[in-house]
């Protein structure tokens, strides 16, 4: 194991207590999460007797957690206090917890395939995924908890805004240079490198999974950025946006970029309902997705047949990836109810030399091949319900005192509906996604039962810069 890299994620529950400590609890947390998300490296893992592995996503929800729930709870007494979550969610969440238990308990056997031996899933281990799984909740709990409100919605708005600004210039770095700042500061790399060339150039990486998180990220940033200049129209918030704009169209990812061309006028033009509501409509076609693929109504061939004439290798990446998606949804529904668990159990292995043989791109198909139907309507409702709780809470017609702060929840809305329609064919789920899933419940319950926030004025004093310097110009 890279000792920078342990060095990296050892040290970042002290780089979390002093942010804590030094900012109010709503910043503290996005950059807890966020800036770990983005600094820390990316396959190693701390390995604890009976516990999950630690890496990069685990650590700073773990931080954040303890400085949230025990360090500076006694700051939660000058704090308003968020809506219940609701009986619905309740259910959700408890459906998420139970899920894992159930998938030990309904796979005792192991599975013997040539020279691959795949282990029976025991009580213990399902009780490590039950603890995985709330580590990776705790994103959404803590964004609801302190981000329910329209100055926390907007704050992380802004604050993923100026993080994916000063992480353009590695990224401007690698597009030039090829993808080697991991290399170069924890010295190895973390993917295939061919994934990063595109179009006769590179893609970046930086310190994520892969080039397609990246643009992922991107986009998001970009939305933010339209809200943001769509609310305050400057010099600087526009060129921030076209900044964003391009650097996304540098990152060649076409998924991306489709994406962006979907939300992008809907934040720039579109009342903020009509936002709402196609994120609610693109939300309903992701979930839908598994079974759509299985009717007329999602011609699937003529997708391919139109990525080919776009790009001939785009194309069939396009076809192999169905297909394999096909194979795997077969073997998904011979345990449908729990799915199979883990150690590569719902995957394919060649029987004489032992490899994988199915790679599951998808996230929609690594849950319902894990955890089962049961398992993808747990994880994938909760990830729906904020969407569908904020059409329901908005109001109708012309609201001008609140249309600021509706125009970032539509944002907020897009942004996550985005996300899960990129979750069919990649599994991009990151905790970015569980925080903004928490922070807009949060305000959907608010505006759903008329609780009062901090003030939205006070929002715009507190995060913008009081003197003019850097900060101004990002």
């Amino acid at each position: 194991m890279p000792l920078l890299a342990l060095f990296a994620l050892l040290s970042w529950p002290l780089v979390v207590a002093v942010l804590f400590q030094r900012m109010e609890r709503p910043r503290a947390l996005i950059w807890s999460i966020f800036a770990g998300y983005l600094l820390l490296p990316q396959l190693v893992e701390i390995d604890l007797p009976a516990f999950p592995g630690l890496n990069k996503h685990m650590i700073p929800a773990l931080a954040a957690a303890v400085m949230v729930w025990f360090v500076t709870r006694d700051r939660a007494r000058d704090e308003p206090v968020p809506p219940p979550m609701g009986p619905w969610v309740g259910l959700l969440l408890a459906m998420n917890f139970v899920s894992p238990i159930m998938t030990a308990l309904t796979n005792p056997d192991p599975l013997i395939d040539g020279i691959n031996y795949r282990p029976a899933m025991s009580i213990s281990q399902g009780i490590a995924d039950l603890i995985l799984q709330f580590i990776q909740l705790l994103p959404f709990m803590m964004g609801y908890k302190l981000l329910w409100d329209a100055r926390g919605a907007e704050l992380w708005l802004r604050c993923l805004v100026l993080g994916v600004l000063c992480y353009t210039l590695p990224m401007l770095i690698e597009l030039r240079l090829s993808p080697q700042i991991n290399v170069w500061v924890y010295g190895y790399f973390q993917h295939d490198f061919i994934q990063t060339i595109r179009y006769g150039g590179y893609r970046p990486i930086v310190f994520l999974e892969h080039p397609l998180w990246v643009a992922l990220m991107t986009m998001t940033a970009f939305l933010s950025a339209i809200a943001i200049a769509r609310n305050n129209r400057t010099a600087r918030n526009l060129l921030i946006a076209v900044y964003l704009g391009c650097v996304l169209v540098l990152c060649k990812s076409a998924g991306a970029l489709m994406q962006a061309l979907m939300a992008a006028p809907l934040v720039a033009f579109a009342r903020p309902r009509m936002m709402v509501l196609a994120a609610a409509m693109v939300a309903t076609v992701a979930f839908s997705y598994p079974t759509l693929r299985t009717t007329s109504w999602m011609p699937l061939q003529g997708i391919v047949n139109l990525a080919m004439s776009i790009s001939p290798e785009r194309g069939r990446s396009l076809e192999f990836r169905l297909m394999n998606e096909e194979a795997l949804l077969e073997r998904a529904m011979e345990r449908p109810v729990f799915g199979w668990g883990g150690w590569g159990r719902p995957l394919f292995y060649d029987p004489y030399s032992g490899r994988l043989s199915s790679i599951p791109d998808g996230q929609w198909v690594i849950w319902v091949g894990a955890r089962g139907v049961f398992g993808y309507l747990a994880q994938f409702l909760l990830l729906l319900t904020p969407i569908f709780a904020l059409l329901r809470a908005m109001p109708r017609g012309r609201s001008a005192p609140k249309r600021r702060e509706l125009v970032v929840l539509g944002t907020l809305a897009l942004m996550l509906a985005m996300n899960l329609l990129d979750l069919i064919p990649n599994a991009t789920l990151t905790p970015l996604t569980w925080l903004t899933a928490g922070a807009l419940l949060g305000n959907a319950r608010r505006l759903r039962q008329g609780v009062q926030g901090q003030d939205e004025t006070m929002a715009e004093t507190q995060i913008l810069p009081k003197k003019a310097g850097l900060p101004t110009v990002l």
